[in-house]
């Protein structure tokens, strides 16, 4: 079976999405922490009146917003990612130059995927907690997961633990090892002529003699 045009747009497209949604919370959350950074100095500074309860009345507000924001971006790379995820599963077959970068990104096909899935369903998580998980395919096995490293405790698929390994998305995805795999994928996809396409021209003075 041959890749369609469209196959090929979906190559290239849904792992440029994956890369650009990626970077886009990793800015989210330096953003966040540098807004906390700042409320905390506000916080620590001596009382000096009307002036510090605007400065912190301004602060906390900021901050509510860079955490919204961060959220924000948490879902769409969740979601991108796992749609990247799905895409791929469906058309690597028809593009045997990216099987290699495909197979070794272990981690983008095992959590990019479930994640996702988890992320939509999180209002099971009550119930799952409960031991009592509601439709689908959800069970409590699957919406919790054991946190990465020595910390203990459980974990949903909305948080976040940031550690010396990076930002774990649900206590199982690590942002920074699904983008490092996937770019190694877009990197191999954007070899790739689309389907049909003509030829380069020979630049202004080569060619054959």
């Amino acid at each position: 079976m041959e890749p369609t045009f469209q196959d090929h747009h979906d190559l290239q497209f849904w792992l440029w999405a994956c890369l650009k949604a990626g970077d886009d919370f990793l800015a989210a959350c330096g953003q966040e922490t540098s807004v906390r950074h700042r409320v905390a100095g506000i916080h620590t500074r001596p009382h000096r009146g009307i002036q510090t309860v605007i400065a912190s009345e301004a602060a906390r507000f900021q901050s509510e917003m860079a955490t919204k924001k961060r959220l924000l971006a948490q879902y769409h790379f969740v979601i991108t990612a796992g749609m990247s995820a799905k895409v791929l599963n469906r058309i690597s077959p028809l593009f045997p130059q990216i099987n290699e970068t495909y197979e070794a990104a272990e981690h983008f096909r095992k959590e990019a995927l479930n994640l996702r899935n988890l992320l939509e369903d999180t209002e099971n998580i009550a119930a799952a907690k409960k031991g009592t998980p509601r439709g689908g395919w959800n069970r409590k096995k699957d919406l919790l997961r054991e946190l990465p490293g020595s910390s203990g405790g459980i974990s949903d698929a909305t948080s976040l633990i940031v550690n010396d390994k990076g930002h774990w998305i649900g206590g199982r995805l690590r942002v920074e090892g699904v983008l490092f795999e996937v770019n190694k994928i877009y990197e191999a996809a954007l070899t790739i002529p689309a389907p049909g396409a003509s030829p380069q021209p020979p630049a202004p003075g080569g060619g054959a003699k």
